[in-house]
Parts: structure tokens; C-alpha cells; sequence
């Protein structure tokens, strides 16, 4: 047979507002709060679903959904954690969607680390696990979606500024290996209509006090052939061809900088 089931609700109301359930563990004055747990039974099955669901609504907002961690006036919050279980196959997805909205916008996530008063914001790490004994680290994918008509969205990703120290670095690297190193590829959007394809631009920082940022691109160097720099200006098809500029830049008030082109010294 099956143990018994248990069912903890309140009437429904047919005018007015139906009753609240409010199951809670006691405050102290001098010690701990109590604690409070909800635990699913195991089997040989499939173990028992959690479930925590907010209210439909016909007519108005549907219910909100909060799990929030304790906060504390003299020492750390409480901490936060969701986790899915571990598997002896696959392990548990995770899956945090926003809700769909037929006339208006979909629901927005937003992650955002916590404010440190009089010290550091908290950091925010998204990053796959590292592979097993065998296999391959896992993928990991940042996009926005597509659109059928008007713009698609924009990902926008940068590091902070600062009023009195040094702005924020922003670095991406591709992981090394025995075979091929990974491919760093950065392409702007194609356009199948009448307007011109998407611009690239890579610019060093200005400065109103010092000198401007560098700004360099650079072949890797290998143990048979070091690695070629190619540079194309588009294939016109009915106008003319991409043109190439190099330019040094003015100098206001001294020189302009100078251009050299040359090939190195040969080895021995």
C-alpha cells in the first residue's frame, strides 16, 4: 500500500478574498530562530516532487513568488542556494524562464550582485564545470533572440568606470590545447536588404590627460611558419571594392605620428 496523504488548505470563497495559510517557526530574543524544512520522500522510483506554485489570475497580476535569505544588522545574510541533483547519468538541469506575455513584453531576469556600501559590489561568475576523466567541458552560449519583425536585441557586455581609479579590464581568451588552440572569431551581422552589412570597429580608450590607448594586432608565432596578417576590403559586386586606409594620427600641437612598413631582420 501507500502511506497517507496530507492536505493543508483553506476554503474557497466565492466573493471576496479566499483564507491565507501561514505556517512559521518562532522568533528568539536571546538565541536562534527556529529552523523550518520541507523534505521530499526518496524510493526506488522516481523520488517525490517540490512544488511551489503562486496563484493564476483571470482578472488582475498572478501572484508573486519570493525566497528570500535571512538578513542580519550585525553580521553576514543569510546565504542562497539552488541547486538541481546529482545523477548517476545526467545530472539536473537548472532552468530560470521568464513568463510569456501575449500583449506586452515577456518577463525580464536580471542577476545582479549585491551592493557593498563601504566596501565591493559581489562578484558574478557564469562558467561551466571542467570536464570529467573524459569528455569535454561544457558549452556556454550568450545570445538574444530573433525577431520576424523589427530589431532583434542587443547584448551588451562591459566592465564599469571609475570616478577616481582605474576603469574595469575586460579580457576574453580562448582555451589553449595539444591540438588546435580554440578559434577567436568576431563578425558583424550580414544584411539581406537594401541597407550595408553590420560595421566592426576595434578602438583603444582616449584620454583628456595622458597618452591614448595602444592598439595592437598580432599573428601568433608557432615552431615551423608564424602566423599570417591579412587584410581585405570587401568585394563590391556593382560599385567599387572596400578600400583600405592607414593613417597616422594628427598631433594638435607637435608632429603627426609616424607609418613604417617593413619586414623583419632574417634569423641566423
Amino acid at each position: 500500500g501507500v502511506s497517507g496523504d496530507l492536505s493543508l488548505s483553506t476554503g474557497t470563497a466565492s466573493v471576496g478574498t479566499s483564507g491565507s495559510v501561514s505556517i512559521g517557526s518562532g522568533s528568539s530574543a536571546s538565541g536562534s530562530g527556529g529552523n523550518f524544512a520541507i523534505s521530499v520522500g526518496s524510493g526506488d522510483g522516481s523520488g517525490g516532487t517540490l512544488s511551489v506554485a503562486a496563484g493564476d489570475s483571470s482578472g488582475d497580476a498572478g501572484g508573486a513568488a519570493s525566497i528570500i535569505a535571512g538578513s542580519s544588522s550585525s553580521s553576514g545574510g543569510g546565504s542562497l542556494s539552488l541547486a538541481s541533483g546529482a545523477g548517476n547519468t545526467s545530472g539536473g538541469a537548472v532552468t530560470l524562464d521568464g513568463g510569456v506575455g501575449t500583449t506586452a513584453l515577456g518577463g525580464s531576469i536580471a542577476i545582479t550582485s549585491g551592493v557593498g556600501t563601504d566596501t565591493s559590489s559581489g562578484s558574478v561568475s557564469v562558467s561551466t564545470s571542467n570536464a570529467g576523466t573524459s569528455g569535454v567541458s561544457g558549452d556556454l552560449s550568450l545570445s538574444t533572440g530573433t525577431a520576424s519583425v523589427g530589431t532583434s536585441g542587443s547584448v551588451s557586455i562591459g566592465s564599469g568606470s571609475s570616478a577616481s581609479g582605474s576603469g574595469g579590464n575586460f579580457a576574453i581568451s580562448v582555451g589553449s590545447g595539444d591540438g588546435s588552440g580554440g578559434t577567436f572569431s568576431v563578425v558583424a551581422g550580414d544584411s539581406s536588404g537594401s541597407n550595408t552589412g553590420g560595421a566592426a570597429s576595434v578602438i583603444a580608450g582616449s584620454s583628456s590627460s595622458s597618452g591614448g590607448g595602444s592598439l595592437s594586432l598580432a599573428s601568433g608565432a608557432g615552431n615551423t611558419s608564424g602566423g599570417a596578417v591579412t587584410l581585405d576590403g570587401g568585394v563590391g559586386t556593382t560599385a567599387l571594392g572596400g578600400s583600405i586606409a592607414i593613417t597616422s594620427g594628427v598631433g594638435t600641437d607637435t608632429s603627426s605620428g609616424s607609418v613604417s612598413v617593413s619586414t623583419s631582420n632574417a634569423g641566423t
